[in-house]
């Protein structure tokens, strides 16, 4: 990395030094005459280069001296195809600054500056070579490690994060630093995707109340249930603070109330992978439920917003077993009553886990997705209509899909003789409408595998 940041700057560099130079002289006369601080005499520096010469900003940012987003994409580029090549781990730093909008509201833009220009200085000094730090976004930074894991990653960010509150400027400004880190290739194959794993650990950080690091990939390796244990607790803790209710009010024009909880849909989808990650005969089992449930919605011609509470309750829908211990949730032999009571449970507890989405149909969805139309399911023993139209269908869904998976005690059904199970039970444990809607799905999508 250094080679390549290197090769993209020295030929600029000896083209601008003069400039650079000169810029630079009468910036520092200007500070003095001024009587300007170290920020202060930044943000003149800044203005003085951008107006002098413009190339200069591609490469590099002319308020904080760190690398500038185009430059910084372009290094990215050339890591991946670097480290796709050899096989070697890279990790990206994505760094938010907590409550800086405020400094700006507050103090104006110039003070907002100098906070830039010392965060800028400290991430810069404290990641040393092979590191590449940019200015990301107008608060936002990112810095590239080359040949670095997760763990590397996490120490590094650590000290960062420490560096940036123990600073007395920022610390009278409130100002502190979330961290979000991806490695590649275990959090995205793809640049997008390493970028995009790090955005999301970052809305976590922030959600957690700012201050922190968070890493997609754990630095100790943990068993499934430890982290499911882990994103539970996170997720606990998260839920409460900052998310309000979703109402018509407070949604953007076609802008569906989800959107607005993506750091909380985010860790409960975590969640969720968890539990299927759980049973290796069950991985993908949510998310096809997911689709299918989906499916089924748009046959019935439901509107959008309840087709997206649906998709989103199929993929949530056994996030109760979470909570459910290892020994019943693993057991391969017939259960014990107290252990069969246990593995009920599950759907109640997965609502509990989901209140503080505030989307009670997709928590009324998950309670009652065991429930049956002759009324001889659970929890609660509804029947027909009284059961929610979310939870009918997704129950049609998981169904057909654990029908159609091989499990540790049975051997997957044929496609055909998973619908005909359907018929059967049509008007007993499913509802009748549901059932009809999903086979005349099947039959067209059926139609169209054969036509391919």
């Amino acid at each position: 990395m250094h080679s390549l940041a290197t090769g993209l700057l020295i030929p600029w560099r000896r083209q601008l030094e003069p400039y650079l130079n000169t810029i630079g002289l009468r910036a520092r006369e200007m500070s003095s005459r001024c009587g300007l601080n170290g920020p202060e005499f930044a943000v003149a520096l800044h203005n003085a280069r951008t107006e002098a010469h413009p190339v200069e900003e591609a490469i590099t940012d002319g308020l904080t001296g760190l690398k500038t987003h185009r430059c910084f994409l372009k290094a990215l580029d050339e890591e991946w195809r670097r480290s796709t090549r050899t096989g070697r781990r890279f990790s990206l730093a994505m760094v938010n600054l907590d409550r800086f909008k405020q400094v700006n509201g507050r103090l104006g833009h110039l003070e907002g500056d100098k906070v830039l220009t010392v965060v800028g200085a400290l991430l810069d000094a404290g990641a040393k070579h092979p590191k590449l730090v940019a200015r990301y976004s107008a608060d936002e930074f990112a810095i590239l490690m080359p040949e670095t894991n997760s763990r590397q990653a996490e120490t590094l960010a650590e000290g960062l994060r420490a560096a940036v509150e123990a600073d007395d400027f920022l610390g009278a400004h409130g100002v502190t630093a979330s961290f979000g880190i991806a490695t590649f290739p275990d959090d995205g194959r793809t640049q997008v995707e390493i970028l995009k794993a790090a955005a999301s650990w970052i809305d976590f950080a922030k959600q957690c109340n700012g201050n922190s690091v968070k890493v997609a990939s754990p630095s100790v390796k943990l068993s499934d249930a430890e982290r499911g244990k882990q994103l539970l607790e996170a997720y606990l803790e998260m839920a409460p603070n900052g998310i309000s209710p979703a109402t018509p009010a407070t949604l953007c024009p076609g802008q569906h109330k989800f959107a607005q909880m993506r750091p909380l849909v985010d860790t409960i989808t975590a969640l969720a992978f968890v539990v299927d990650a759980g049973d290796p005969y069950r991985q993908g089992h949510s998310q096809m439920v997911s689709r299918l449930a989906a499916q089924i919605a748009i046959q019935l011609g439901l509107p959008q917003a309840e087709v997206e509470e649906i998709r989103l309750a199929g993929l949530l829908h056994d996030i109760g077993k979470v909570r459910m211990p290892e020994s019943v949730y693993n057991k391969h032999d017939l259960l014990t009553g107290e252990e069969y009571e246990i593995v009920r449970s599950h759907a109640s507890c997965g609502a509990k886990i989901l209140e503080h989405l505030n989307a009670i149909r997709v928590e009324q969805i998950v309670r009652f997705h065991h429930e049956r139309y002759d009324g001889k399911g659970y929890p609660e023993g509804l029947a027909g209509d009284e059961i929610p139209m979310g939870a009918r269908i997704v129950a049609v869904a998981e169904c057909f899909h654990s029908m159609i998976s091989e499990s540790s005690y049975k051997s997957a059904c044929t496609f055909e003789d998973a619908l005909d199970e359907l018929r059967l039970c049509s008007g007993t444990q499913f509802d009748p409408e549901i059932v009809r809607a999903f086979l005349d799905w099947a039959e067209n999508y059926t139609d169209s595998l054969e036509q391919r």
